[in-house]
């Protein structure tokens, strides 16, 4: 139980601090003190994995911003960084939900889910219209917007899908069981939400919150990333076609 409370009570106070109140160095000085607390430690060793993890994610993402590497770009070096420490010191690759396990069985629902959340977004982006920082190309050609919507879309959902809930979510779950994983992996994605401009606000929070539970949740019932991968790219595809909608 404590460790559950740990999992969850780290993810929400890193994403709070890091994305919403942009204390970036202490977030970061925060997480290192504590995974050097904990990672050594027999009986903390998950937890202090899961810390490791985000503090890798948050000084990655540091390094970027300082570089001038905005997200969404910035998200292929921090995957690689994340990808050598797991592979340095990570699990089995069948841990990682690369398998495809009962995929197909949930097909159809998930296919339902991408539409419901893609819906969704559209709902909070046109009452926030105003607030949004629209980075899809005016006046472009239609055929260059398709190509761009289908690559962006692409790109978003193997990137934070991976990043999230592939390698989160097994670092989590090792803490912590699955139910504490798919809740802290969800509130820190959620958090991100807030500094993306085309979605910072606390709603934007809210919907990414959700977004992170739902697709949590498929990996969890599947026991494989591939229909998150799926649905994720069906809610970034459709919130492209809104954004250009919207001019």
């Amino acid at each position: 139980m404590l460790n559950k409370t740990l999992i969850i009570l780290l993810a929400f106070c890193s994403g709070l601090g890091y994305f919403v109140l942009e204390l970036g160095y202490a977030v970061l000085g925060g997480l290192f003190v504590f995974t050097i607390f904990t990672r050594f430690s027999q009986r903390w060793r998950n937890v202090g994995k899961f810390a490791e993890m985000l503090l890798v994610y948050c000084g990655l993402s540091t390094l970027m911003n300082e570089l001038g590497i905005a997200y969404p770009y910035s998200l292929v070096l921090i995957l690689t960084g994340l990808m050598a420490l797991i592979f340095y010191e990570g699990p089995e690759w069948s841990a990682l939900y690369f398998g495809f396990g009962k995929t197909p069985s949930y097909f159809k629902m998930s296919l339902g889910a991408g539409i419901a959340m893609g819906a969704l977004f559209g709902v909070w982006l046109y009452t926030d219209a105003a607030a949004i920082r629209n980075p899809v190309p005016a006046g472009w050609p239609l055929d260059v917007l398709v190509l761009m919507a289908v690559g962006f879309a692409f790109y978003i959902a193997i990137m934070e899908e991976i990043i999230f809930r592939s390698f989160l979510l097994e670092r989590a779950t090792a803490a912590a069981g699955k139910d504490a994983a798919i809740i802290s992996q969800a509130m820190f994605y959620g958090m991100i939400f807030y500094r993306i401009p085309v979605s910072g606000s606390v709603a934007g929070v809210v919907v990414g919150t959700v977004l992170g539970l739902l697709m949590g949740w498929l990996v969890r019932k599947t026991d494989s990333i591939y229909l998150a991968v799926f649905v994720h790219f069906v809610v970034a595809l459709i919130v492209f076609v809104e954004l250009a909608l919207l001019g």
